[in-house]
């Protein structure tokens, strides 16, 4: 272990641009004035001012929360709805008490006011009185959210009281941060000195991974206090350098899926605190160039379901937070794509600048802990905007095997737009079983979507329903999906082509199904997904077996599906869009079912934040060693009653399409890859 700590370091050159002298974070030694500046005349002008506001009318004279107590067994596999309570508890506490200490120390830095200072080290001390050893319900072998909700910045407030602090003050803090920090180091480094770059190879652990940044951060803010400061501080380096990520590459993309690749804005806190330092080393890997994109191209100023975990309410968005790492990323790389992009964030949402203390709970990262980072950030000018439209209209991650399709790229509101997944990362980590699985959102509104909520990870609905096939519009093969929390259940994406018409890309999850049976009886489980004229989409899926079976197509929506056996043809209406849909087989009609229940149930208490949602199986009338299907999907805006929409093969076998502004469309797979006339 010894030996590969020792590789990674000396792989890393040192950095050379660490000051002498402490503050080493954010604010440096000698940018105090700089940034009050900041703060009162420029562009944090508004942050402060509502931090300020906030601060004093809500903490300043509110005691630091009590220390959260155990809550028995952590493991979280085990966690029961009321464990989860306690342990969200836990990072609420540990939350609100660092937030409490760093916004405080922030308006004592900028007013100079004793009231603050002294209400950031009575919070601060309070914080490394919470116990670090057993029992102690904030270690990170305990709750590691809570953990790292406390370190993630107390070692930044200590960087900023250090000289406000008597000896013994001093000491009681150090002595804290010496347990919390090498308890900390021990176990992240155990969990991720085996990760390898743009690989599943080694268990790559999400949490420890993510907290990688705050473990370099607080060897920055402590590094001449603690000896083993620096190691801390040289692993994350190396880490960033070498490692990282794990779960993307050079592409951009994030395997975990959109949410979690969200956790970036704590990467990419670390790479500010580097920047502050001016040291080349920040946002040196080339992912960082590309991963704005990855957002870019999947997520919407609206709310929409995604690939992966997500929030408890099951989407995600272009939320204010985002927009600051796109809006960071386009300055950083000048690029007028993202500066664009940022523009459409969620104006419903309150900006940055507006939040004050909002959001100093459990979730992170705090907007008011921005005007740090933007501060050590600001160095290059935002370039011009450059408009989205210039971009290709689709784009393949090939990293991570997304594949997204649009036709108003940048134009939320006209644009259709389709996600097609189908991953080398498997369905393991935060990743779910759902290989060749695709999305449709159209017109701001969800209208295919990924079912299923996460009332807290490891829920019996979260492992039951929605981290399996059946919760998203994919197949299932004899009644089974893929296998789920496994490295193994792979997809492939086949190929990805643009031309004046189509665009084009196909996946094959032959592996993800076969891994969750015990002899592999799958050859192929191909399907090919179609957007024409930048208007509509077909899917073809082909299933090739060695022993017959039934297959079933899978959709979902949050309304009811309008279906008519006769036809094969049915439809969805949302407030905003609709769908025609027609499915189409060269053998008897598929028989079709829904249900607005879920096989496994949604926990009770989090019933009133799950909307209702549908659920479409249409299924081959008998088994057999070689399916085909269909599904032709045609989006309208608004309000629609008849809309006419029809397919139908020819005797040629291919798709002949009768659109419903009345051109046809005569689509031909015989090659493979898709042609039109």
């Amino acid at each position: 272990m010894k030996a590969l700590l020792l590789s990674l370091l000396m792989a890393a050159p040192l950095v050379a641009q660490v000051p002498a002298t402490a503050p080493r974070t954010f604010v440096l030694a000698g940018q105090n004035d700089a940034f009050r500046d900041y703060c009162t005349t420029g562009p944090g002008k508004a942050f402060f001012t509502q931090l300020k506001t906030e601060f004093d009318e809500k903490w300043l004279n509110t005691p630091p929360p009590a220390e959260p107590q155990e809550y028995g067994d952590p493991d979280p596999k085990k966690r029961t709805s009321d464990k989860v309570d306690k342990w969200r508890g836990g990072q609420v506490a540990a939350s609100q008490i660092s937030g409490m200490a760093e916004a405080a120390t922030i308006i004592w830095m900028v007013t100079g006011d004793p009231v603050y200072l002294k209400k950031a080290k009575d919070t601060l001390l309070a914080a490394c009185r919470w116990s670090t050893g057993d029992p102690g319900a904030t270690r990170i072998t305990y709750n590691d959210e809570a953990h790292f909700r406390l370190w993630r910045k107390l070692p930044v407030v200590f960087d900023h009281l250090r000289d406000q602090l008597t000896p013994e003050e001093k000491k009681e803090v150090l002595d804290s941060f010496r347990q919390r920090g090498n308890d900390s180091f021990t176990l992240i480094q155990s969990k991720t000195k085996n990760a390898k770059r743009s690989s599943t190879e080694d268990d790559a652990s999400s949490h420890p991974i993510r907290f990688i940044s705050m473990t370099g951060i607080a060897g920055l803010a402590l590094y001449d206090d603690l000896p083993e400061a620096k190691e801390w501080f040289q692993y994350a380096l190396a880490f960033y350098k070498n490692q990282f990520p794990p779960w993307g590459g050079d592409d951009g993309g994030w395997g975990e899926g959109n949410a979690y690749w969200r956790g970036n804005l704590e990467h990419a806190r670390f790479q500010d605190a580097l920047c502050a330092l001016g040291d080349p080393a920040a946002y040196a890997n080339p992912f960082w160039k590309q991963t704005g994109y990855f957002a870019l191209y999947f997520v919407q100023p609206y709310k929409h379901t995604a690939f992966g975990d997500t929030p408890v309410a099951g989407k995600f968005n272009l939320e204010p937070i985002v927009e600051d790492l796109e809006t960071s990323l386009a300055r950083h790389f000048g690029d007028g794509y993202l500066v664009s992009y940022a523009a459409l964030a969620d104006k419903s949402a309150r900006s940055l600048a507006s939040q004050g203390l909002y959001i100093a709970d459990e979730r992170y990262p705090a907007g008011f802990e921005y005007i740090l980072r933007d501060f050590a950030t600001r160095k290059e000018a935002l370039p011009a905007a450059k408009p989205l439209t210039d971009l290709p209209p689709g784009r393949w991650f090939k990293d991570v095997g997304w594949v997204a399709m649009h036709s108003d790229l940048g134009k939320p509101d006209d644009d259709i737009m389709l996600s097609f997944k189908s991953s080398p990362y498997a369905s393991f980590s935060h990743s779910h079983a759902d290989q060749n699985a695709f999305i449709l959102n159209a017109y701001g509104e969800n209208l295919l979507i990924n079912a299923g909520y996460r009332e807290y990870h490891h829920s019996a609905h979260h492992e039951g329903y929605t981290e399996q096939t059946v919760s998203k519009n994919d197949l299932l093969i004899d009644g089974q999906g893929q296998k789920p929390r496994s490295k193994e259940a792979k997809g492939t994406v086949l190929g990805f082509e643009i031309t004046d018409r189509l665009i084009w890309t196909a996946g094959d999850a032959a592996v993800a199904y076969n891994d969750n049976l015990d002899k592999p009886n799958i050859d192929e489980a191909r399907r090919d997904v179609v957007m024409v004229d930048r208007r509509y989409f077909v899917t073809r899926d082909h299933v090739r077996l060695q022993v017959p079976k039934p297959v079933s197509l899978l959709l979902h929506a949050e309304s009811k599906f309008q279906w008519n056996d006769a036809t094969a043809e049915g439809s969805i209406q949302q407030p905003k869009a609709g769908c025609a849909i027609a499915l189409v087989t060269p053998g008897k009609p598929w028989t079709v079912t829904q249900t607005d229940q879920f096989t496994v149930p949604i926990d009770p208490k989090y019933l009133a934040a799950s909307p209702n949602q549908w659920h479409l199986t249409a299924t081959s009338p008998e088994p057999a060693a070689d399916q085909l299907v269909y599904t032709v999907l045609w989006p309208w805006r608004g309000q629609a009653t008849d809309v006419k929409l029809s397919a139908k093969l020819n005797a040629a076998g291919a798709l002949v399409i009768q659109r419903p502004d009345g051109k046809t469309d005569t689509l031909n797979f015989a090659k493979g890859q898709p042609s039109i006339q």
